[in-house]
């Protein structure tokens, strides 16, 4: 795309809003709560800027995405109105300079703030887009919206087929669940003085099962679930909380390279997936990087999004192809797009580390947006690897606040507070910010990883070191990882590209220190609290010996609270008795027994003996 095609045409997008509402758009039922109404775009009249009359006010509180002036909407963008209702927005109209009017549905949001046009066809690339309303939109011509389609380019292949090969390292195997083959974690530094809580991880392993793992502070595995995809990952696990509630959330999908499309899921305190969600506006998938639920229900995510783009002023070629970063916030319910921001449309290309591929069909990732946090006065902090610096972006207008870090930073960087190639830019209540510097993207070249606290003094604007964290084997993480602060004062560090996570105390020492097996690697690791009850029952397998011993293995994925497993045995599935109790002993508890019974079972017990769970009944006979 040349640099005249990225301009908006003021000449030709001006309308006549007075026209629009004396011939509106027909009979609308515009009311929130009530069926979609369809509407009909109609064709603007154009105005000359020497008779128009003076802009209007923009109705207080009304914001729409695409924003006014965005460079870069998805041909199947949707329009998103908040701030009003149908019946406030009063007659719509939409029309391309290329595809001309477009008729569409208005869908209310969930929350009764807004209201989404739908169109029926797509719009065209490199055309620019007219919105108008019964009342004013945007400080423009006459309260008119106007944003320009990109030109998408094509995205980037999924990664191609593993080869079949004997793994590094043999994964775990369990009797009562021989589907499952979680890695083996290895625990260096045992827990000392460590924060309460599980370990959350989303291991990545070569030629064994990608997926995502829950570990108590042993290091024993409590969870273990595979994508529902084939060659799928799982990417940032954790808890967050949904409608009040506790859930598990990640990313799963296909990951080229550094970046990814998939969906985002949510599961109950049960293992139940509640919600599946899908970026909106027909782009090519949510990326890796960050699922965030926000108190008010809804979702951030990240959108990595290949457009045609005049890469010359980075010494590229000017119909190149470069990744723009897009943040979405959706609402989980409905999937409808609430706010969304482009960083082609705020951030020059200019401010990249990054050089242009010399392959002209590989697209420039100059932005490589990694993590997204709002901070206390609801504006968004984020984190851009390849500009090596953090930006506070207005959620209302878009506007950068301020950088740090990076070619334009507005803060004077102090001693030892200068970062590159980072991840996870987190404000904190205190007023600080915490992140994980990489360094050096680049291994050969040498260097190390840390945690970051720094202290941002906004009145001289000047960053300042509070405290790092650094591993004492310096370990270096070229891509990944995530630093986390925990109620105890520690931080936990998840060591990204590194194989390892770790709890350090308050002045950097190390508390509690685990590791995948060679060549594997969690994109982000974390330690929160959790409480899990399955939905399904325990499992169970048998292997019988001589006579009438047989050993019972008893396992219930997720469970939390299982502090022993009792077996039963029996004539019938009605009349069952103890046979034994034995004390839980990791994932997967072995129990050896002897029994004349036909039928056998197994029950969960807590820590006062109360029954959890029980498994299936099954025959003796029947070996697992």
């Amino acid at each position: 795309m040349t640099s005249s095609d990225q301009a908006i045409g003021d000449g030709r997008l001006r309308m006549n809003r007075r026209s629009l509402i004396r011939t509106g758009v027909g009979t609308l039922a515009l009311g929130i709560g009530a069926p979609a109404a369809r509407i009909t775009a109609q064709h603007a009249t154009p105005e000359s800027p020497a008779t128009s009359r003076p802009e209007p006010d923009v109705e207080p509180g009304i914001q729409v995405y695409p924003p006014h002036g965005t460079r870069t909407a998805s041909p199947y963008t949707e329009i998103s109105f908040r701030g009003t209702s149908r019946e406030l927005l009063g007659p719509v109209r939409v029309e391309g300079s290329k595809s001309g009017g477009h008729s569409g549905v208005m869908k209310p949001h969930g929350d009764g703030r807004g209201v989404s046009f739908l169109p029926d066809a797509p719009f065209e690339p490199a055309e620019t887009v007219t919105v108008a309303a019964g009342i004013p939109l945007q400080r423009g011509w006459n309260g008119v919206l106007t944003f320009h389609v990109s030109t998408p380019a094509p995205k980037a292949p999924a990664p191609a087929m593993r080869e079949t090969r004997q793994p590094q390292a043999a994964p775990q195997v369990f009797r009562s669940r021989p589907d499952l083959h979680p890695p083996v974690i290895d625990i260096t530094t045992e827990s000392m003085d460590t924060a309460s809580g599980h370990v959350f991880v989303a291991p990545k392993i070569p030629d064994g099962q990608n997926g995502v793992m829950i570990l108590d502070e042993g290091g024993e595995l409590v969870w273990f679930s595979l994508p529902q995809i084939d060659l799928g990952q799982g990417n940032d696990f954790k808890v967050q909380e949904y409608l009040g509630q506790p859930v598990l959330t990640w990313w799963e999908g296909a990951s080229p390279v550094g970046y990814g499309f998939g969906h985002y899921v949510i599961c109950n305190s049960a293992y139940q997936r509640i919600a599946e969600i899908q970026v909106g506006n027909g782009f090519p998938g949510g990326d890796v990087h960050e699922f965030l639920l926000t108190p008010w229900n809804t979702a951030l995510v990240i959108i990595y999004n290949p457009v045609r783009w005049n890469l010359a002023p980075v010494r590229g070629a000017v119909n190149g192809i470069v990744l723009d970063g897009v943040i979405q916030e959706m609402e989980i319910e409905t999937g409808r797009v609430l706010f969304e921001w482009h960083a082609l449309d705020h951030v020059d290309i200019e401010e990249t580390y990054q050089a242009p591929p010399t392959a002209f069909a590989k697209p420039l990732d100059y932005f490589h947006l990694n993590s997204i946090a709002v901070d206390s006065d609801n504006s968004l902090v984020i984190s851009a690897r390849h500009m090596h610096a953090i930006y506070k972006i207005d959620r209302m207008t878009g506007d950068v606040i301020w950088r740090l870090n990076g070619k334009r930073s507005d803060f004077t960087m102090g001693p030892k507070t200068r970062f590159a190639f980072q991840h996870d830019a987190r404000p904190q209540a205190d007023g600080t910010l915490t992140l994980f510097d990489n360094h050096e993207s680049n291994a050969d070249i040498g260097g190390i990883s840390r945690g970051l606290m720094l202290d941002l003094d906004l009145d001289r604007m000047r960053a300042t070191l509070v405290r790092e964290y650094i591993h004492p084997t310096e370990i270096l993480s070229v891509s990944q990882g995530n630093m986390q602060l925990l109620p105890n004062g520690n931080a936990f560090v998840g060591w990204g590209s590194a194989p390892v996570f770790s709890e350090f105390g308050p002045d950097g020492d190390l508390r509690f220190n685990g590791r995948f097996p060679r060549g594997g690697m969690s994109y982000r690791a974390f330690c929160m609290p959790w409480s899990g009850l399955p939905a399904v029952p325990p499992d169970m397998a048998i292997e019988r010996g001589t006579g009438q011993t047989l050993t019972v293995y008893a396992s219930w994925n997720g469970a939390t609270g299982v502090a022993a497993w009792r077996v039963m045995a029996g004539g019938s599935a009605s009349n069952l008795y103890e046979v034994d109790t034995s004390p839980r002993s990791g994932f997967e508890t072995a129990i050896t027994v002897r029994t004349a019974g036909l039928l056998i079972a197994v029950q969960a017990l807590d820590a006062s003996g109360r029954v959890m769970g029980v498994s299936d009944v099954m025959p003796i006979g029947t070996s697992g």
